[in-house]
């Protein structure tokens, strides 16, 4: 019997869901089979699975206290030196915040009966560290699948599904006790063919034309983080059983990550330039400034505010008045508007036609054959056309009070232009004060602003906290206000979004884990471009692919010209932003793996225009 394409649609595509979680839990279940291969591996070679001092030694080695031999034996049967333990007990002495309190009394003693050979140890890591450094490594390897629009609404969606594999090569060097050097390689790599998001993958050229930058592609390898910090201030030596070297008062320079909030969904990526640290982030109070270019920025979304938007076609991409003309063929207005440009087409091309036979005539004495006369039209019909859709580009622009310059439309008026093929990051200046009780409350303020014609659309002001109401239960919420008064809404937009959580998610705790709810509010100007979490990001930024022809046109545009267009646009009527529930369930089911599911739903923009659930699952591991 022979199958179609469409019975193995009906069959296999109808609950994209179902299909997500079978294929990336298929993923984790991978994940999870090789690294438990690796956490359950004899740390010692010579130490039998079934002797009573496989567990002892092996718990031992997991947490770092006994390391064994260069070759890869334990020697159970051989003394231990007094070198040897004084190594062992400033092993457990390092690991102090994880012991118990007869343990802590336990290293007391020992410390007290070994301390000369501590002493010496201490010198002797001392001067090693001076002239050898320290460097960890850490592997993330991250399945997803989640769905990826075209078009999010209901009434028009167009969606494809996209299972990716993310790898990142950490590297966090510790250069002395108060130097550590950061970089963090990344590749995306395709696992069914399907195009990958990333935000800085595509650039634009000078005439707006979209291309691939160096580096992005299907398993390229780009540098997403490279900063190096410097601890003032007193010297920190608290943080040596940690690998992201001091926590207290830093000054870096590079290209570092910045999250605004507690969930990151306004924005959460990277900056390139300078950043200062005043206390301790890891708990208590810190003010962090910065100043940099922002990176991840969804560009798609955020280029046409300031690049503008070209209004006349391009090779086989069709310009703004072509889109407009064709999103208004129902509008009688517009219909009156084609027939005029239509008709002056023909009796232009009809009259240049006939003047230029004669012309041949009257210089030859012969008539032009069939295929000159044909060619001639063609190119004069061309020429008619290019020059009726300029006219309507002018006529439109008048018609709906759009800025118009150099053959491009900006929605965010004159004072906010740029050309194409400048400098994509954003350049942006950002301060924040955050106080933080572990598994108790936090607190954020925040501010920040974009330098140079963006900043007169983009300076916002932001609050977010979290609190535990018990040790599972915990409430977090965040607002963001944009002062700058957008064009798009005639307002100063804002977002909040709230939620409720159960658990806590620790990729370092197996069988951790947190189940909660959040809702989002997000005005049309409060999205920065690049969000912590997918659906978040496709919700408050999304961007047709094709509209009416026209490539990569955002939401809040084209809405906005379709209303226009159709004769529906009222200037009462808010345009673009999400609001939308997102379901979160986040499982560890053994240190160093953690699997996600998040599920967004009931989601409408600021007009109350349906868009469609989305579903997102992954895994990621983590390899030190």
């Amino acid at each position: 019997m022979r199958i179609t394409q469409r019975k193995l649609e009906k069959s296999f595509g109808e609950n994209m869901m179902s299909h997500c979680l079978l294929k990336t839990t298929l993923a984790a279940a991978v994940f999870a089979a090789a690294a438990f291969t690796v956490s359950a591996a004899n740390p010692f070679a010579d130490v039998d699975d079934s002797s009573w001092a496989y567990q002892a030694v092996s718990q031992l080695s997991d947490q770092g206290v006994v390391d064994g031999y260069p070759d890869g034996t334990f020697r159970g049967d051989k003394n231990v030196s007094r070198y040897e333990m004084s190594q062992i007990i400033a092993r457990l002495m390092a690991k102090e915040n994880m012991l118990n309190a007869s343990q802590k009394a336990t290293v007391d003693k020992l410390a007290g009966e070994y301390a000369d050979e501590l002493k010496s140890l201490g010198v002797r890591v001392a001067e090693l560290e001076k002239k050898t450094g320290h460097i960890n490594t850490i592997t993330e390897l991250r399945v997803q699948d989640v769905l990826r629009y075209d078009n999010v609404y209901k009434d028009s969606k167009s969606k494809h599904d996209e299972l990716s594999l993310r790898v990142r090569l950490n590297t966090i060097a510790n250069v002395n006790d108060r130097t550590t050097v950061y970089s963090q390689l990344e590749t995306y790599m395709s696992m069914n063919g399907k195009d990958v998001f990333q935000p800085n993958k595509y650039g634009y050229d000078s005439n707006g034309n979209r291309y691939e930058r160096n580096g992005y592609g299907d398993g390229d390898f780009h540098m997403n983080r490279l900063w190096a910090t410097y601890q003032f201030g007193p010297k920190q030596t608290d943080f040596t059983n940690r690998p992201f070297g001091p926590s207290k008062n830093l000054i870096g320079i590079g290209q570092f990550p910045v999250k605004m909030g507690v969930t990151g969904y306004t924005y959460d990526g990277q900056f390139k330039g300078i950043v200062a640290q005043f206390g301790d982030y890891v708990e208590g109070g810190h003010l962090t400034v910065a100043y940099g270019r922002a990176t991840d920025i969804n560009y798609d979304y955020t280029g046409p505010m300031v690049r503008g938007i070209p209004l006349l076609d391009s090779g086989s991409n069709k310009g703004l008045t072509s889109a407009i003309l064709d999103a208004g063929k129902n509008n009688p207005k517009i219909q009156a508007m084609q027939k005029q440009l239509t008709d002056g087409v023909k009796a232009s091309v009809t009259a240049g036609v006939k003047d230029w036979v004669a012309k041949q005539y009257a210089s030859t004495g012969t008539m032009p054959s069939k295929a000159a006369i044909s060619a001639y039209t063609a190119a004069y019909t061309e020429k008619a056309t290019n020059a009726a859709i300029t006219k309507a580009a002018n006529m439109l622009a008048a018609q709906n009070g759009m800025y118009v310059k150099n053959g491009y439309y900006y929605p965010m008026g004159q004072d906010v232009t740029e050309s194409w093929g400048e400098d994509e990051d954003v350049p942006v200046a950002y301060a924040s004060y955050i106080y933080r009780k572990p598994q108790q409350w936090e607190f954020h303020a925040y501010g920040m602003t974009a330098v140079g014609p963006i900043g007169k659309i983009c300076r916002a002001y932001g609050f977010a906290g979290a609190y535990y109401v018990t040790p599972q239960w915990h409430v977090q919420g965040e607002f963001v206000k944009n002062v700058r008064r957008l064009p798009l809404n005639n307002e100063r937009p804002y977002s909040f979004n709230y939620g409720l959580h159960y658990g806590t998610a620790d990729v370092l705790k197996a069988g951790s884990y947190e189940l909660g709810l959040d809702y989002i509010y997000s005005q049309a100007g409060t999205y920065f471009g690049g969000s912590s979490n997918d659906i978040v990001d496709q919700y408050m930024g999304h961007v047709y692919k094709n509209w009416h022809g026209m490539k990569n046109v955002p939401a809040y545009i084209a809405d906005v010209m379709e209303d226009k267009a159709d004769g529906t646009y009222s200037p009462n009527k808010n345009y673009g932003g999400a609001k939308f529930f997102l379901a979160k369930a986040s499982f560890v089911p053994m240190r160093g793996l953690q699997i996600e599911a998040d599920y967004g739903f009931n989601a409408k923009d600021m007009g109350g225009r349906k868009m469609d659930n989305m579903f997102m699952l992954r895994a990621t591991a983590y390899i030190k």
